[in-house]
């Protein structure tokens, strides 16, 4: 026989007072993986809450106006059209300024300048 093949000392069965102990151990821990795993699974469910609520307030809708100066810095600003996208007014804007536009630059409702080149 190989020496992993002993066994080093063979585990005696538990007495019924030492069973009833390990098993109320047992379920201890089991109970306390169960609070955690529940603690975790409402903390989930109420995150998902607040993201549902977020995603039905509706979102005020946003126009942006684009604006570009055509011969010189001193030249009054020229409106290039409204448009309901950032993205949208942005491609109009360059655009212009590819076409020759001195400066460009987009505002949105509230007359804040989003970009300016």
């Amino acid at each position: 026989m190989r020496f992993y093949e002993f066994k080093s000392s063979p585990a005696k069965p538990l007495t019924p007072a030492q069973a009833r102990i390990k098993a109320l151990k047992d379920q201890a821990k089991h109970a306390q993986v169960a609070v955690k795993a529940e603690r975790a699974r409402q903390k989930i469910q109420s995150a998902q809450q607040s993201l549902n609520q977020l995603e039905h307030i509706q979102q005020p809708k946003r126009s942006y106006k684009a604006l570009h100066k055509v011969s010189n810095a001193y030249s009054a600003w020229q409106t290039i059209g409204m448009y309901g996208t950032f993205n949208d007014a942005l491609s109009a804007v360059l655009r212009k300024k590819k076409t020759g536009s001195v400066a460009v630059r987009i505002e949105d409702t509230n007359k804040v300048v989003l970009y300016s080149n």
